[in-house]
């Protein structure tokens, strides 16, 4: 399995989108729904190149809203995946072999000159996810989630709550949320010791560690026109406990040939605090017929690492109860302050006595420097009583930063390989 980089994803995306839907409820103003409930559900499939990972995901979600105007929300979420994974490791002009996490047998050999893969990868989640929200006065609403999750080495229980209040005739509303995070790392083999021998002597400090993360949401949304929503968030999250991915490791490498040395393979070591900042500025210009949705977001952490995201999205109403969505998405990010493609023996870390120069390092590309471009398209079309299908294409492309100077034998290996992905959604929703 691989930890989210991001702890507190899937809660941060649930508050983000229970608050960016204040965008959406303006055109709503005054309507009821036809049916008191109504049940969205989607399979998505995500694959990306050169076999890596493989994800099958079928969603399905209920809602009820009462005549006053209570709403309540169950979202059944299960995730499969298979495939390989990067290891951490760095390209060798020779195979390598890898053991278990915990040195018991189970190993795999990677090919010469390739960027290592597990391909052992798999995992399996089921999540469950309950709302329910209200109106309190003339012009406010709370809601509260829940959301429970398990994999077979981790295990998640969130909670969060919103406010918001609508001012200025309605065409102006703050909302404020809270949500905290428990989570709980069981990794295969236990959580080894940091930036130590990785395979035969690593050590074994304790079977599962845990994680705690809080974050605060605070948002505005502005009806600029009878045509134009506009809406700013500003995110900041602070996580405490396990931040380190258990089945990444780092090559310990001599500096002058390139090779693999010494102790040759570590875990690697993450800060167990981060603090996290983001900030989010959306808008929608609902023209004729159609209606375009744009969206800049920045994002900041105390790892160093920030990142920019443009998000671009054009609905074209094509009659007859069908549109047509194209989708762009443009992200950047720098490193964290402690990425390593490598260790470098006797500079970064000695074998001698299995001692680690820095406080922390990872190889984990997910904390690399990379641009990464998403194009897709959606068809939607609306069919009787009620019910709508759509269909969602995206196709990933993420260039990753190569290291500068490598020696020795990495010259001429590509150790930083680009990543393509693939994602197909199919959706179907019906009231009843």
């Amino acid at each position: 399995m691989q930890l989210n980089t991001n702890p507190s994803g899937a809660l941060h995306l649930a508050l983000a989108a229970a608050t960016a839907s204040l965008l959406g409820s303006a055109h709503a103003e005054g309507l009821r729904p036809s049916a008191d409930w109504r049940v969205d559900s989607a399979v998505l499939v995500y694959q990306e190149g050169d076999g890596r990972v493989r994800a099958i995901e079928p969603i399905v979600s209920m809602r009820r809203t009462d005549s006053a105007d209570h709403s309540m929300g169950l979202r059944v979420t299960f995730d499969s995946l298979t495939g390989a994974s990067p290891n951490g490791a760095v390209a060798q002009p020779t195979a390598q072999t890898f053991t278990n996490p915990s040195g018991k047998g189970g190993g795999y050999t990677t090919s010469a000159g390739t960027a290592p893969l597990d391909p052992r990868f798999h995992d399996q989640r089921v999540a469950l996810l309950g709302s329910y929200e209200r109106p309190l006065g003339e012009g406010q609403r709370i809601s509260f989630a829940s959301n429970v999750s398990n994999e077979h080495d981790f295990s998640s229980l969130s909670f969060s709550t919103s406010f918001a209040q609508d001012f200025n005739q309605k065409n102006s509303t703050w909302s404020l949320g809270l949500a905290a995070e428990f989570d709980r790392i069981r990794p295969e083999g236990g959580v080894l010791a940091e930036l130590k021998p990785a395979f035969g002597a690593s050590t074994r400090v304790t079977d599962s560690d845990t994680r705690r993360v809080v974050d605060l949401l605070a948002g505005f949304t502005q009806v600029m026109s009878r045509s134009w929503l506009m809406q700013a968030n500003y995110n900041l999250g602070r996580g405490t406990g396990h931040h380190s991915d258990p089945y990444k490791v780092l090559s310990v490498i001599d500096g002058t040939s390139g090779l693999v040395t010494g102790d040759q393979y570590v875990v690697e070591s993450r800060p167990r605090s981060r603090t996290r900042h983001s900030v989010q500025l959306q808008s929608k210009w609902h023209l004729t017929k159609d209606v375009i949705d744009a969206s800049y977001r920045y994002y900041r952490d105390d790892w160093g690492l920030s990142a920019h995201t443009l998000d671009t999205r054009y609905r074209f109403e094509l009659g007859g109860g069908m549109h047509l969505e194209p989708h762009a998405r443009l992200y950047r990010q720098n490193a964290a302050d402690f990425y390593r493609t490598w260790l470098t023996e006797g500079r970064d870390y000695n074998s001698a006595g299995s001692q680690s120069v820095l406080p922390y390092a990872s190889a984990d590309t997910r904390l690399a420097a990379f641009n990464a471009t998403t194009l897709g398209l959606k068809f939607g079309m609306s069919l009787s009583r009620g019910q709508e299908l759509s269909l969602r294409v995206e196709s990933y492309r993420q260039k990753l930063k190569e290291p500068a100077a490598a020696p020795g034998a990495l010259q001429g290996l590509q150790l930083m390989p680009n990543l393509r992905a693939t994602t197909l959604m199919l959706g179907y929703s019906v009231p009843f």
